[in-house]
């Protein structure tokens, strides 16, 4: 039987070449097996599953009434654009003035945009491993050519240089990172610092999760002079404020640079939808008194997990510096785990693997359920271990 394709133009190598994001692939599962009836706890999931607070909703109800349902401006709301400007500085101590703010429609957008503003066809870029699955696939939608770098445990300077060529444009950095809740210390980025000044490169700072950490700081590539003058860094209120389907995200830029990077957003989605900004600038008037209490609640889930999850054979696991995330190590096939716990115990997790070679042997879990949910998940595991022979 012919295809209902066939005869007719191929698609673009830079859409047929993409694989699926696994991410992605795994919440559609999920939504198909629960509407066949079946139960599935899903530890798979980057959302964190918070109702987005009434007085966010409230302000974007607000706007709505009032008039805020025509086009903005591209590079967003001047008033969204200096209070993240003010969040930045707070966090991170780098001066931004409004000017050097972008809005986009999340931070994965947001990502897209700082490459397609650095990244030209055939340049390199070096990307973690493991990491979020959606780099590579953005270098490659760039005319890019992603380079994979180890970064389980730490930043190798040595293989960073060596990982250089002279088609390398840039590195990403993802700090807390996601799969594994690490925290890059202060003197590895300043290590990638210097190799992007020596090299001429930009730097992609991805901190998604910088509001979902505990016993240590966040350490930021755009808060020394030298950091700031050539990295991009890609935000989003998705994580910090239980608003991942607002998508709402932004990009912070040096100083004369976001004129340029702006025409990206004219040609593509013109704007983000105004009342969303506005519940955005709401989020991060209420920041003090919401966030702690997320920070907190994630917190007490990650240390029960990892209690619980340490006493199986099989399974090494330890406390994440940041994020809802725990990145466990498991003593056997890590996809063939994952499977086998979906398929059996109705707990949907994501092998290490999926982001990365460097991430196989483990398994991401996402704490994002409700506590009662997580109990259960967790009893689960503990009564069927990992079920497959120990390595």
């Amino acid at each position: 039987m012919n295809s209902p394709l066939s005869g007719l133009p191929k698609l673009a190598e830079r859409v047929s070449s993409l694989k699926p994001s696994a991410t992605v692939e795994m919440s559609e599962r999920i939504r198909q097996g629960r509407a066949a009836g079946r139960k599935i706890i899903g530890l798979s999931s980057g959302d964190p599953n918070l109702a987005t607070d009434p007085r966010i909703v409230e302000a974007a109800e607000r706007a709505i009434r009032g008039g805020e349902t025509h086009y903005s401006t591209p590079a967003g709301l001047p008033a969204l654009r200096e209070a993240i400007a003010a969040y930045e500085k707070r966090r991170s101590g780098a001066t931004y003035d409004a000017a050097d703010i972008l809005v986009t429609p999340g931070g994965k957008f947001a990502l897209l945009t700082a490459l397609m503003g650095v990244v030209g066809p055939g340049d390199e870029v070096l990307v973690p491993e493991p990491g979020w699955v959606s780099y590579g696939p953005c270098v490659r939608l760039c005319g890019g050519k992603p380079v994979a770098l180890a970064m389980l445990d730490r930043i190798d300077v040595q293989a960073v240089e060596a990982a250089i060529t002279k088609q390398t444009r840039a590195i990403i950095l993802n700090s807390p990172v996601n799969p594994t809740g690490r925290i890059l210390p202060e003197d590895e980025i300043a290590a990638v610092v210097k190799i992007a000044e020596k090299h001429n490169l930009w730097i992609i700072f991805d901190q998604v999760y910088a509001d979902l950490t505990y016993d240590r700081p966040v350490a930021f590539a755009q808060a020394s002079e030298a950091g700031r003058a050539r990295t991009l860094v890609v935000d989003s209120t998705s994580k910090t404020f239980g608003m991942t389907g607002w998508r709402l995200g932004y990009l912070a830029v040096p100083s004369g640079f976001a004129k340029q990077i702006v025409k990206f957003l004219q040609h593509s989605i013109y704007c983000v939808p105004p009342f969303i900004q506005v519940a955005g600038i709401e989020a991060l008037r209420l920041y003090d008194e919401i966030v702690p209490r997320y920070r907190s609640m994630f917190r007490k889930r990650l240390a029960r997990s990892v209690e619980a999850l340490s006493k199986i054979d099989g399974i090494e696991c330890h406390m994440s510096d940041a994020t809802f995330y725990l990145f466990p190590k498991v003593a056997g096939d890590d996809a063939a785990i994952a499977k086998r716990w979906l398929d059996t115990l109705d707990v949907a997790t994501l092998p290490g693997s999926s982001f990365g070679g460097p991430g196989a042997g483990h398994l991401r879990l996402s704490l994002t359920v409700s506590d009662e949910e997580l109990e259960t998940a967790l009893t689960r595991i503990a009564k069927a271990g990992i079920g497959v022979p120990t390595v």
